[in-house]
C-alpha cells in the first residue's frame, strides 16, 4: 500500500486542494490504503490526523484514533482548522 500511495497519488488522480507539489487524491487507495489515498489531504494539512476530510472519504486510521482519543489514549489530535481550510482551496474548486 505504501507503493502505491507513493507511486501512483503524486500524479494521479484528484487535486483538491492547492499545494506545490503533484500529490492527488485516489479513492480506491483511500479505501484499500485505510485513508492514505485522500494524499493530496495530506499534503495540504501535514499536521492533521485527518485525512479524509469529506463525508464520503473513508478513513479508518482516522476512527481509530478518534476511538482512542474518546478513551483518553490519545490526546492533542490534531485536524485542520477551518481558516487553514479556507486557504487551500484549489482555484478549481472555488
Amino acid at each position: 500500500m505504501s507503493w502505491l500511495v507513493n507511486a501512483f497519488c503524486h500524479g494521479l488522480g484528484h487535486q483538491t486542494w492547492a499545494t506545490s507539489d503533484l500529490s492527488r487524491n485516489i479513492w480506491w487507495i483511500g479505501v484499500f490504503a485505510f485513508g492514505e489515498g485522500w494524499h493530496n489531504n495530506h499534503h495540504a494539512f501535514q499536521y492533521s490526523a485527518q485525512f479524509g476530510l469529506e463525508w464520503w472519504q473513508l478513513d479508518m486510521t482516522w476512527h481509530v484514533i478518534r476511538f482512542l482519543e474518546t478513551i483518553g489514549m490519545a490526546t492533542d489530535v490534531k485536524r485542520p482548522y477551518q481558516i487553514d481550510i479556507q486557504r487551500k482551496i484549489a482555484p478549481s474548486k472555488a
